[in-house]
């Protein structure tokens, strides 16, 4: 019997953010939407599905409830999405709310709201992006729960997502790290992050003729296996003692130091840096300039930076972790065509 994902032993914990990351079709929407569902009937309260963008919303809303109904699930009860809302019975259950355009809602009453289920919180950079530059959405995201939850702080979220990175938005911002072998319920504060794993229901996908083509490949890692795909552990390396400070890199509020080992032309960006002055810390984007730096393109083509854009082109940067790499890596890619 496939033990399925389920909230409640999640919610013995009672923190109000929780992250729920596990393998692929292994129930994490089911559970969550079965536990909701139950809640609005027993106690009335209701809830919201949150996706990114009003086009995932298109989506999903027509077999929102497919899954639980063709279960046998909440028999003699009649559940359906009519344009952004949710129904039981034909009375309001919840909200379909799509958050990049939750700003807009600021005015809208939930007083009856107990949870929110965020749907693919994670992106994976394809064929889904975060709002905004660096960590904007979590800013959204904040604004959206506000509205929800005033002043009861009793509002519940449940974040669900595949494993695509440890390093994503959120993690980074709310700052949580889990290093492998990952335990099931991490607790930081009144953050819960549940690494979903049920060896049930991964020896019951072992049999089905799909797993057996996908075997081996970094696909079946990612999607049975919770290997968080996107976290290539090819450029982090702690700098060299001997390394020397060189300039610093302003991005998204944040500043970054740039080392160099001058003996082999290695770079290594780092959380740390030297001595900053005003000719030495650089900004990367409008948003970044502030009275005591200098643009990128007022250095653009100075022999330091010429340097640093030849080692990016030849693999020679580095970064002192996940997070750094996460955020930095698209930016400094991109040095190279700043003209």
């Amino acid at each position: 019997m496939i033990n399925w994902f389920s909230p409640n032993q999640l919610l013995t914990y009672n923190c109000i953010f929780n992250f729920i990351i596990g393998d692929r079709g292994g129930g994490k929407s089911f559970g969550t939407l079965e536990f909701c569902v139950k809640q609005y009937l027993k106690r009335g309260k209701e809830f919201i599905y949150l996706r990114r963008y009003e086009t995932e919303l298109d989506d999903s809303l027509p077999t929102l409830f497919q899954a639980l109904q063709q279960e046998g699930k909440f028999p003699g009860h009649k559940l359906y999405a009519k344009g952004r809302t949710l129904y039981c019975d034909d009375k309001v259950m919840g909200y379909a709310v799509a958050l990049s355009t939750s700003m807009k809602k600021k005015s809208v009453n939930y007083s009856k709201v107990g949870y929110i289920i965020f749907e693919e919180f994670m992106v994976d950079g394809v064929t889904s992006r975060y709002l905004g530059a660096g960590d904007k959405e979590v800013t959204i995201f904040e604004n959206f729960y506000e509205t929800v939850d005033r002043l009861r702080d009793s509002t519940r979220v449940f974040f669900l997502a595949n494993a695509f990175s440890m390093a994503n938005i959120y993690f980074t911002h709310y700052k949580i790290r889990l290093k492998p072998p990952y335990k099931t319920y991490n607790r930081f504060g009144d953050i819960m992050v549940c690494i979903w794993q049920d060896e049930s229901y991964r020896q019951a996908k072992r049999k089905t003729r799909f797993y057996k083509l996908v075997e081996g490949t970094e696909y079946a890692e990612h999607a049975y296996g919770n290997k968080f795909y996107l976290d290539s552990e090819h450029f982090i390396k702690k700098r060299d003692k001997e390394s020397e400070f060189h300039f610093a890199l302003m991005y998204m509020g944040k500043t970054y130091g740039v080392w160099v080992d001058w003996d082999n032309g290695i770079y290594y960006v780092s959380t740390k840096t030297g001595a900053l002055n005003q000719t030495n810390t650089i900004s990367l984007s409008l948003e970044d300039n502030r009275p005591n730096n200098i643009n990128i393109r007022r250095v653009r083509n100075m022999p330091f930076m010429v340097a640093f854009r030849k080692a990016v082109d030849e693999n020679l940067v580095y970064y002192d972790n996940l997070e750094t790499y996460a955020q930095l890596k698209e930016a400094v890619y991109l040095m190279r065509t700043i003209t």
